[in-house]
């Protein structure tokens, strides 16, 4: 099928078809298909005008989930599995700008967190190995490191 539709892609007229278009396609067909074999809606709440509040679904052993404000930008979004916090988290501002990103293992805070201003700059940043703060850094306005500490 992917076959198929890469072979409609390239003959499109007299427009030059490049690698980079054949290898987004290839890419797009590919998430799609694997997505629609994996994942499966749990449910969809919204919000009293109608528009949507939260999805839920399962992927394979996780369930994922969206919240979106009511201008229905993304909100923030995560997964669990085994009733635990799994995996990348982030939240967004209505306008659309992260404002965290985080990471969990087994219900425990993993990585280096992230928190940033509504203009998108760094304003903090935390680093945890297996659930244990390890080093903590305070960014300013500019964007400079004023404060450092480890654990």
């Amino acid at each position: 099928m992917v076959n198929k539709m890469l072979s409609l892609a390239v003959q499109r007229g007299n427009q030059p078809v490049t690698m980079r278009s054949i290898t987004f396609l290839s890419a797009l067909f590919l998430t799609i298909s694997l997505f629609a074999q994996r994942a499966e809606l749990l449910v969809q709440e919204r919000f009293p005008d109608g528009t949507l509040r939260a999805t839920r679904y399962r992927e394979g052993d996780r369930i994922r989930f969206i919240t979106y404000h009511e201008n229905g930008r993304v909100k923030e979004m995560g997964c669990f599995r085994s009733g635990r916090r799994d995996g990348e988290w982030k939240q967004f501002s209505d306008t659309g700008a992260v404002l965290a990103h985080a990471s969990f293992r087994n219900g425990l805070r993993q990585g280096v967190w992230e928190f940033r201003s509504h203009r998108n700059s760094v304003v903090c940043r935390l680093v945890y190995s297996e659930g244990v703060i390890q080093r903590g850094e305070q960014y300013d306005e500019q964007g400079e490191l004023v404060a450092m500490r480890d654990y």
